[in-house]
């Protein structure tokens, strides 16, 4: 009998254990969040690159509206001109839409691999600063994603502000890498 009762106590202790455990172990998790695109994309550095890029760009992507304009011009002068100069119009509206196809085939590629480039560098830099912060405040874990304060997505139906660390990543970004 006393061991029937004994092993009963055992039991409900592990159950009631089993319950209370998970609760303290949460309880002293500290957490935050940040959306880690808008802390990214608000930093000088940041801004001060996609402005770079889009300078260093712009001859390229003159040259093409002033292909585009060229050839509206030739589909004008398509309408009225007679056979002999709409087959030389042809010709050279052929050879300047396959100029400004390969001009922008090539910017775009070379833009996309700047931006991933810029992205690359300015992301890896940010999970240290991110790292960083999640220390000094004693958080346990961040959680990314502007899906995480979005309601509507699904995924989280309350968040304390207060948790939230986009403006600090994006402020201890600017002190530790300025741009230049």
């Amino acid at each position: 009998m006393r061991m029937t009762r004994m092993k009963s106590l055992v039991l409900i202790m592990a159950a009631v254990s089993a319950f209370i455990l998970p609760v303290v172990v949460c309880a002293q998790t500290k957490i935050g969040t940040i959306d880690f695109r808008t802390a990214l994309q608000n930093t000088a550095e940041f801004k001060k690159a996609v402005q770079s890029l889009e300078a260093e760009f712009k001859p390229r992507r003159d040259e093409l509206q002033q292909l585009s304009q060229e050839l509206a011009e030739i589909q004008k002068k398509l309408q009225t001109a007679q056979p002999q100069e709409a087959a030389q119009l042809q010709l050279e509206g052929q050879t300047k839409q396959r100029q400004a196809q390969r001009i922008n085939e090539d910017l775009q590629a070379d833009v996309q691999y700047e931006q991933e480039d810029i992205l690359r560098n300015s992301a890896q830099r940010m999970r240290g600063v991110i790292a960083k912060l999640a220390e000094e405040k004693g958080l346990d874990v961040v959680f990314s994603g502007a899906a995480l304060v979005d309601p509507f997505e699904g995924r989280l139906l309350y968040l304390n502000s207060a948790l939230d660390l986009t403006s600090a990543a994006t402020a201890a970004y600017d002190e530790a890498h300025p741009a230049q």
